[in-house]
């Protein structure tokens, strides 16, 4: 299984990244591939719109991935959200997103395009002290 890891919203700690790499390697079952606008800043957020609506397009329409997984929360993503559904690919359809709190606009719209959405945990909650985000 391969997973892409894009941020809609906002910038990935590479301390996060690294985390998640490392838990994913660890685990040995499935691949995943931190796409590189995950750290573009602008202000806030994981770069500009264009760029942050040109990554999800990217893994969406990319058929050897599985799922697409969300960064990290933000309300970035609502301002991407109606484009990420313009005109889908045929490919973004055999995957599933996932993610949680403002990814929730992309889960909505993805929904209602009739793509398969999950809430859970994101990388970024690699980083937290206590590890009780995730355990793989």
């Amino acid at each position: 299984m391969k997973i892409a890891v894009v941020a809609p919203s906002c910038t990935l700690t590479r301390q996060s990244a690294d985390r998640l790499e490392a838990l994913v390697r660890e685990r040995g079952d499935c691949e995943v591939a931190i796409h590189p606008q995950c750290f573009l800043t602008e202000g806030h957020f994981a770069g500009p719109d264009e760029a942050r609506l040109s990554a999800l397009r990217e893994v969406m329409a990319d058929r050897s991935v599985d799922a697409v997984w969300f960064a990290r929360g933000g309300y970035g993503s609502n301002r991407i959200a109606e484009a990420a559904v313009a005109d889908l690919p045929n490919a973004a359809r055999s995957k599933v997103y996932v993610g949680y709190s403002d990814a929730g606009f992309l889960h909505a719209a993805f929904h209602k395009a009739g793509l398969e959405v999950a809430w859970g945990p994101m990388p970024t909650d690699f980083h937290r002290e206590d590890g009780a985000a995730l355990r793989l």
